[in-house]
C-alpha cells in the first residue's frame, strides 16, 4: 500500500463499520444519451484503472492490497423520470447512501449508479472508499470515461489505456522512501515544525473527536465577479487565487482564536512525477501550513507570506503524514485538537459525453474530524464553489454557518482592500 492508503486503513480499523472513510461524487450528464453506451465506457474505465478493482487484506506485516483482474460488478439504473420531484428524489437516494459503509476486505471498494431524472438527464453516481482513490485519481477516472462514450458514440479510436499500474505507483512511493529527497523533506518538516505553536480548533475543543458517521455541510458559489476581482488582487500581490483562500482562512482562525503563529492544514496531491500523474490512486496528503497573521502586518505582506509558506509545503509535499507524528513525539494524536484544514481543487477541463455537457459534484471526501473548508475551481464559467464540512460531535448547526460565513465575509473582503491596508482593518470591514 500507499502510505496514504496505510494512513485511511489504520482510521478504518478503529471503526469498521463507520462510512465515514468513503468519498462520493456524481457526474451530472444534460442530454439524451445513450444509457448502454454510458454503461461501456463506464465499465471499460474500471478495467483500466487498477485502484477500483482492489481488494484489502492484513497480516502480522500489515495491510496489503491485490488488484481483481476480472471482478464482476453491477451497475444499478435507478428510473426516478416518474417520480413528483426526480431531482430531490435523486438527492434524497445519495444522501441515503453516503450512510451505506464499503468493506473494501470483502467487497470491491466502490459502488456506481446511474440515475434517470429525465429523458434528457442522468446522474452518475460514484460512491468510493478512500482507501481506493483520492480527487486527483477520481478526476483521471472521470475524464476517461468521457473519452470512452465520445470516441464510441463517434466512431473514433480511444487510444491505449493511460493509466500506469498500481505496482508501479507503490513501486515509486518505495524508492522515494529511501532517496535523499525523502531525506530532505523530512528535515524540512522537523524544522518547519520545531516549537510547534499551540494547535487551536475553530470548535474550542482541547481534543480531536473520533470521526462521525456523516458531517454537517454549507456550500455557496462566490460570483464571477467576485472571482474576477479575486484574481485581479491576486495578480497585483503576484499571488495565486488559492493563496487568497489559504489566507482568508488564516485570518478567520486568527480573528475566532486570538493566534497569531497558528496552523492549518493542507490537503495536497502528493503526486510528483509521471507514474503519480497518470495513476489512479490514493496518494492524497495533508500536511501543517503554518502561518503568521498579525494586525499590524498589510494584506500584501499577509499575502507574500502565505505564499511562500504554501510554496515550501508543496516543495515538499509527498512527505507522508503517517510518518509526522513519530518525528515530532506526539505518541497519542487524539490528545492535541485538530487545526481548520482546507483543500483546494483545481479546475478541471470541461467534460463532454459526446455532446452532452457533464458536471462533477462532491458530496464527500471522506472522514471530517474538525473543519474542513473545500474550495472547487470546477465551474467552467469561473465562478468558485466552496463547501464547509464540519464534525457533528464539536459543532453546532449554527456553528458551521457562522464560520461558513465569517470565512467568506474575509474572502469577499479580499477581492477589494487595498493591499497595503493593515490586516487588523479588516475586521471592521467584514460583516
Amino acid at each position: 500500500m500507499t502510505a496514504a492508503q496505510t494512513w485511511v486503513w489504520l482510521a478504518q480499523q478503529a471503526q469498521p463499520q463507520n462510512p465515514a472513510h468513503k468519498a462520493a461524487e456524481y457526474l451530472d450528464v444534460r442530454g439524451p444519451v445513450d444509457v448502454a453506451l454510458v454503461e461501456a465506457a463506464v465499465r471499460r474505465a474500471v478495467a483500466e484503472a487498477e485502484a477500483f478493482r482492489i481488494r484489502i487484506g492484513a497480516d502480522e506485516r500489515g495491510p496489503w492490497q491485490v488488484v481483481d483482474p476480472a471482478a464482476a460488478w453491477p451497475l444499478p439504473v435507478v428510473d426516478l423520470r416518474d417520480a413528483a420531484d426526480p431531482w430531490q428524489q435523486a438527492q434524497a437516494w445519495m444522501a441515503a447512501d453516503l450512510e451505506q459503509p464499503l468493506d473494501p476486505a470483502s467487497e470491491l471498494p466502490f459502488r456506481m449508479t446511474l440515475l434517470r431524472l429525465a429523458a434528457d438527464r442522468c446522474l452518475l453516481h460514484v460512491a468510493c472508499h478512500h482507501i481506493a482513490m483520492d480527487g486527483y485519481g477520481f478526476s483521471l477516472f472521470a475524464q476517461r470515461i468521457a473519452e470512452h462514450y465520445t470516441a464510441w458514440e463517434s466512431e473514433w479510436d480511444r487510444g491505449a489505456n493511460p493509466f500506469g499500474s498500481l505496482r508501479a505507483l507503490v513501486a515509486d512511493e518505495i524508492g522515494y522512501l529511501g532517496s535523499d529527497r525523502f531525506q530532505r523533506d523530512r528535515e524540512y518538516w522537523l524544522r518547519e515544525l520545531a516549537e510547534l505553536p499551540e494547535i487551536r480548533s475553530l470548535s474550542g475543543a482541547p481534543h480531536r473527536a473520533a470521526p462521525c458517521r456523516n458531517f454537517l455541510r454549507e456550500t455557496e458559489t462566490v460570483p464571477v465577479a467576485v472571482v474576477d476581482r479575486l484574481r485581479e488582487q491576486a495578480r497585483r500581490s503576484r499571488v495565486s487565487l488559492p493563496t487568497l483562500a489559504m489566507a482568508a482562512l488564516g485570518v478567520h482562525t486568527h480573528l475566532v482564536t486570538g493566534s497569531e503563529d497558528l496552523l492549518l492544514e493542507l490537503t495536497v496531491t502528493g503526486r510528483q512525477g509521471a507514474i503519480a500523474r497518470t495513476t489512479p490512486g490514493m496518494l492524497s496528503n495533508t500536511l501543517p501550513l503554518r502561518l503568521r497573521v498579525r494586525p499590524e502586518m498589510s494584506v500584501a505582506e499577509l499575502l507574500r507570506h502565505t505564499a511562500e509558506r504554501a510554496r515550501g509545503l508543496l516543495q515538499h509535499q509527498r512527505y507522508p503524514l503517517l510518518y509526522l507524528p513519530q518525528d515530532l513525539g506526539i505518541p497519542d494524536m487524539s490528545e492535541i485538537p485538530q487545526p481548520p484544514a482546507i483543500n483546494i481543487m483545481g479546475y478541471d477541463p470541461p467534460l463532454r459525453f459526446g455532446q452532452h455537457p457533464v458536471t462533477l459534484h462532491n458530496l464527500s471526501n471522506g472522514s471530517v474530524e474538525d473543519f474542513a473548508l473545500n474550495v472547487y475551481q470546477r465551474c467552467a464559467e469561473g465562478s468558485l464553489r466552496i463547501d464547509s464540512n464540519a464534525s457533528p460531535a464539536l459543532y453546532r448547526p449554527e456553528d458551521v454557518i457562522a464560520h461558513h460565513r465569517g470565512f467568506l465575509d474575509v474572502f469577499h473582503a479580499l477581492a477589494d482592500v487595498d493591499p497595503e491596508q493593515p490586516v487588523g482593518k479588516l475586521a471592521p470591514q467584514i460583516v
